[in-house]
């Protein structure tokens, strides 16, 4: 049998049994148009903060549709997330790691300036509503109930010397296996831009202490190392806290 499609309740909105909620015109849209629903078909909505709710259609058109609750789940968040630290990409390089990192679990993408990163610091800030667009989009696809935080850019400085410096673990050619890597280190993966990282911030990283970790044999893209990196991890602190990524 079919899984219910899942839409995103409005903003701010709090999912209650019996309740009788309006979409907002965009997911009115996409439920009558791309997905094609009717009145009375079974849907579910998530308000990105853990609240599940499984409800009907009540009303369906190309502008209006609304939603009667029958019953609602509110889900627990996950503890152990992680935060992947990437060089700012442009384009639609950047967001299939939005994309992928939905799917994956990931708990915060955080966009890192360097010296060879494709956007500056003011142009990856002004990418951030269309990046939180994208992952809404990827949250309803895979079926999540707690929406991934896209974080505000940062110079890469920041990331070295912050508050997750202690967990920090930067992908590179001539790193250890993944596999090696002492507990807590691994709750935040550093990925470089093209062309990796200038003299001076490996340099840095290294004065920093931060363990450089192999993802394959292969010199990957950005975009590509992102994305294997984190599965990688995020396989990693699963075995070691025995919880899976799914919240749903």
């Amino acid at each position: 049998m079919k899984h219910p499609p899942w839409l995103l309740a409005p903003e701010q909105a709090t999912l209650e049994t019996g309740q009788r909620l309006m979409l907002s015109s965009a997911e009115a849209r996409h439920a009558t148009g791309a997905l094609r629903l009717t009145t009375g078909r079974p849907v579910v909505l998530t308000d990105g903060r853990g609240s599940v709710a499984h409800g009907v259609l009540a009303l369906a058109s190309r502008v209006r549709a609304e939603v009667v609750i029958e019953r609602v789940e509110h889900l627990p968040k996950p503890t152990e997330c992680l935060t992947l630290a990437v060089a700012v990409l442009a384009g639609s390089a950047m967001d299939m790691v939005v994309q992928k990192s939905v799917e994956l679990g990931v708990g915060v993408v955080l966009p890192v300036r360097t010296e060879r990163s494709q956007l500056s610091l003011k142009r990856a800030a002004s990418r951030c509503g269309h990046w939180d667009r994208v992952g809404e989009q990827a949250l309803k696809q895979c079926r999540r109930a707690w929406a991934m935080e896209i974080a505000t850019p940062v110079e890469l400085g920041d990331v070295v010397g912050g508050g997750m410096r202690r967990f920090g673990v930067v992908a590179h050619s001539k790193g250890r296996p993944i596999e090696e890597l002492p507990s807590p280190r691994g709750r935040l993966l550093l990925v470089g831009p093209e062309g990796g990282f200038s003299t001076a911030e490996e340099r840095c990283l290294e004065a920093a202490g931060w363990p450089r970790v192999s993802l394959g044999p292969h010199v990957l893209r950005t975009e590509t190392a992102a994305i294997v990196g984190a599965a990688r991890l995020i396989a990693l602190l699963e075995s070691r806290s025995g919880l899976h990524s799914s919240d749903v």
